[in-house]
Protein backbone atom coordinates (compact mmCIF):
# COMPACT_ATOMS: atom_id res chain seq x y z
CA UNK A 1 0.00 0.00 0.00
CA UNK A 2 2.76 2.52 0.75
CA UNK A 3 6.11 1.13 -0.94
CA UNK A 4 4.60 -0.03 -3.96
CA UNK A 5 1.40 2.14 -4.33
CA UNK A 6 -0.37 -0.65 -5.95
CA UNK A 7 -3.65 0.17 -7.68
CA UNK A 8 -6.90 -1.60 -8.38
CA UNK A 9 -7.07 -4.18 -11.04
CA UNK A 10 -2.39 -4.39 -11.32
CA UNK A 11 -1.10 -7.70 -10.98
CA UNK A 12 1.09 -9.48 -8.64
CA UNK A 13 2.89 -11.90 -7.22
CA UNK A 14 3.73 -12.75 -3.63
CA UNK A 15 6.83 -15.08 -2.70
CA UNK A 16 6.83 -16.75 0.92
CA UNK A 17 3.42 -17.03 2.36
CA UNK A 18 4.37 -16.45 6.35
CA UNK A 19 3.23 -14.23 8.22
CA UNK A 20 4.96 -11.21 6.54
CA UNK A 21 3.71 -12.29 2.87
CA UNK A 22 -0.32 -13.06 3.83
CA UNK A 23 0.29 -9.66 4.82
CA UNK A 24 1.11 -8.50 1.78
CA UNK A 25 -1.84 -10.86 0.49
CA UNK A 26 -4.30 -8.79 2.44
CA UNK A 27 -2.69 -5.86 1.51
CA UNK A 28 -3.07 -6.42 -2.42
CA UNK A 29 -6.89 -8.07 -1.90
CA UNK A 30 -7.49 -4.36 0.64
CA UNK A 31 -6.10 -2.05 -2.50
CA UNK A 32 -7.76 -3.93 -5.39
CA UNK A 33 -5.11 -5.90 -6.98
CA UNK A 34 -5.93 -8.62 -9.38
CA UNK A 35 -4.32 -11.19 -9.98
CA UNK A 36 -2.65 -12.16 -7.13
CA UNK A 37 -0.42 -15.32 -7.04
CA UNK A 38 1.06 -16.82 -3.89
CA UNK A 39 3.94 -19.05 -3.72
CA UNK A 40 5.24 -21.08 -0.99
CA UNK A 41 6.48 -24.37 -0.31
CA UNK A 42 3.50 -25.26 2.30
CA UNK A 43 0.36 -26.38 1.26
CA UNK A 44 -1.57 -24.81 4.59
CA UNK A 45 0.06 -21.61 3.99
CA UNK A 46 -0.83 -21.32 0.66
CA UNK A 47 -4.28 -22.59 1.75
CA UNK A 48 -4.24 -19.62 4.12
CA UNK A 49 -3.24 -16.63 1.26
CA UNK A 50 -6.45 -17.99 -0.41
CA UNK A 51 -8.77 -17.56 2.13
CA UNK A 52 -6.53 -14.18 2.38
CA UNK A 53 -7.21 -13.49 -1.32
CA UNK A 54 -4.55 -14.95 -3.22
CA UNK A 55 -6.12 -15.86 -6.54
CA UNK A 56 -3.86 -18.25 -7.55
CA UNK A 57 -1.42 -20.17 -5.79
CA UNK A 58 2.11 -22.32 -6.57
CA UNK A 59 4.66 -24.65 -5.53
CA UNK A 60 7.59 -22.96 -5.08
CA UNK A 61 9.43 -26.43 -4.79
CA UNK A 62 7.82 -27.79 -8.35
CA UNK A 63 6.36 -24.62 -10.34
CA UNK A 64 8.74 -22.38 -12.35
CA UNK A 65 7.41 -19.14 -11.03
CA UNK A 66 9.08 -16.80 -13.48
CA UNK A 67 7.79 -18.68 -16.57
CA UNK A 68 4.16 -18.88 -15.00
CA UNK A 69 3.91 -15.05 -14.79
CA UNK A 70 5.04 -14.97 -18.37
CA UNK A 71 2.72 -17.52 -19.55
CA UNK A 72 0.04 -16.90 -18.04
CA UNK A 73 -0.15 -13.08 -17.08
CA UNK A 74 2.18 -11.63 -19.42
CA UNK A 75 4.33 -10.80 -16.17
CA UNK A 76 3.35 -9.70 -13.33
CA UNK A 77 3.04 -5.36 -12.16
CA UNK A 78 4.48 -6.34 -9.13
CA UNK A 79 6.52 -9.25 -7.91
CA UNK A 80 6.90 -9.54 -3.45
CA UNK A 81 10.00 -11.19 -2.23
CA UNK A 82 8.89 -11.84 1.66
CA UNK A 83 11.43 -14.45 2.43
CA UNK A 84 14.66 -12.67 2.56
CA UNK A 85 16.55 -15.22 -0.41
CA UNK A 86 18.85 -12.99 -2.59
CA UNK A 87 18.71 -16.47 -4.68
CA UNK A 88 14.80 -15.78 -4.70
CA UNK A 89 15.35 -12.01 -5.22
CA UNK A 90 17.50 -12.27 -8.10
CA UNK A 91 14.43 -14.67 -10.05
CA UNK A 92 12.28 -11.45 -9.44
CA UNK A 93 12.82 -9.31 -12.65
CA UNK A 94 11.92 -12.52 -14.59
CA UNK A 95 8.24 -12.53 -13.74
CA UNK A 96 7.89 -8.84 -14.08
CA UNK A 97 6.03 -7.10 -17.28
CA UNK A 98 7.63 -4.22 -18.50
CA UNK A 99 7.54 -1.02 -16.32
CA UNK A 100 7.07 -3.70 -13.09
CA UNK A 101 8.73 -3.63 -9.47
CA UNK A 102 10.19 -6.13 -7.53
CA UNK A 103 9.78 -5.28 -3.89
CA UNK A 104 12.29 -6.53 -1.39
CA UNK A 105 10.51 -7.25 1.75
CA UNK A 106 11.96 -9.72 3.59
CA UNK A 107 15.38 -9.15 5.21
CA UNK A 108 17.97 -10.45 3.52
CA UNK A 109 21.67 -11.18 5.49
CA UNK A 110 23.06 -7.61 6.54
CA UNK A 111 26.43 -8.50 3.80
CA UNK A 112 24.09 -10.32 1.44
CA UNK A 113 24.54 -9.49 -2.66
CA UNK A 114 22.76 -10.17 -5.65
CA UNK A 115 22.65 -9.94 -9.33
CA UNK A 116 20.61 -9.12 -12.22
CA UNK A 117 20.82 -8.65 -15.84
CA UNK A 118 21.63 -4.89 -16.09
CA UNK A 119 19.95 -4.37 -19.30
CA UNK A 120 16.45 -6.01 -19.43
CA UNK A 121 15.95 -3.66 -15.80
CA UNK A 122 17.03 -0.64 -17.86
CA UNK A 123 15.16 -1.85 -21.47
CA UNK A 124 12.28 -2.87 -20.03
CA UNK A 125 12.13 -0.08 -17.03
CA UNK A 126 12.12 -2.44 -14.55
CA UNK A 127 12.43 -1.50 -11.10
CA UNK A 128 13.61 -2.70 -7.59
CA UNK A 129 11.82 -0.78 -3.77
CA UNK A 130 13.28 -1.87 -0.47
CA UNK A 131 10.81 -2.13 2.10
CA UNK A 132 10.86 -2.63 5.73
CA UNK A 133 7.98 -2.22 7.78
CA UNK A 134 5.78 -1.73 5.07
CA UNK A 135 7.20 1.95 4.49
CA UNK A 136 4.91 2.74 7.49
CA UNK A 137 4.13 5.58 9.51
CA UNK A 138 3.38 4.07 12.81
CA UNK A 139 1.11 7.26 14.07
CA UNK A 140 -0.61 7.02 10.67
CA UNK A 141 -0.60 3.43 9.39
CA UNK A 142 -1.27 1.38 12.61
CA UNK A 143 -4.70 3.36 13.18
CA UNK A 144 -5.60 2.71 10.12
CA UNK A 145 -4.84 -0.83 10.80
CA UNK A 146 -7.14 -1.10 13.68
CA UNK A 147 -9.88 0.63 11.86
CA UNK A 148 -9.75 -1.70 8.62
CA UNK A 149 -9.18 -4.77 11.77
CA UNK A 150 -12.05 -3.73 13.07
CA UNK A 151 -14.09 -3.36 10.36
CA UNK A 152 -13.80 -7.19 9.40
CA UNK A 153 -11.66 -6.00 6.73
CA UNK A 154 -8.19 -6.76 7.82
CA UNK A 155 -8.23 -10.52 9.68
CA UNK A 156 -4.70 -9.79 11.92
CA UNK A 157 -6.47 -12.43 14.22
CA UNK A 158 -5.97 -15.06 11.79
CA UNK A 159 -2.54 -15.15 10.85
CA UNK A 160 -2.07 -16.72 14.37
CA UNK A 161 -1.79 -20.41 13.88
CA UNK A 162 -0.52 -21.99 17.34
CA UNK A 163 -0.38 -20.11 20.83
CA UNK A 164 2.55 -21.90 23.21
CA UNK A 165 3.91 -21.58 26.43
CA UNK A 166 7.44 -19.61 26.48
CA UNK A 167 9.42 -22.88 27.46
CA UNK A 168 8.31 -24.45 23.93
CA UNK A 169 10.39 -21.41 21.88
CA UNK A 170 12.59 -24.39 20.47
CA UNK A 171 9.54 -26.03 19.16
CA UNK A 172 8.33 -23.08 17.84
CA UNK A 173 11.47 -22.22 15.96
CA UNK A 174 11.39 -25.34 14.23
CA UNK A 175 8.18 -25.12 13.16
CA UNK A 176 9.12 -21.88 11.17
CA UNK A 177 12.35 -23.17 9.99
CA UNK A 178 10.24 -26.43 8.50
CA UNK A 179 7.04 -24.15 6.73
CA UNK A 180 4.76 -25.57 9.52
CA UNK A 181 2.06 -23.17 10.04
CA UNK A 182 2.04 -19.45 10.09
CA UNK A 183 2.59 -17.93 13.02
CA UNK A 184 2.83 -18.71 16.81
CA UNK A 185 2.30 -16.77 19.44
CA UNK A 186 4.53 -17.33 22.98
CA UNK A 187 3.09 -17.04 26.15
CA UNK A 188 5.04 -16.52 29.55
Amino acid sequence: MNTADVRPGESAVVIGTGGVGLSVVMGLRLVGADPIVAVDLSPERLAVAERFGATHTLDGAHDDVAAWCRRELGGVDYAFEAIGSPKVVETLPGMLASGGAAVLVGMAATDATGSFNLFDLADQGKRILGCNYGSSVGEIDIPKLARLHLAGRLPLDELIGVTRPLSEAAAALDDLRSNTGVRTILEP
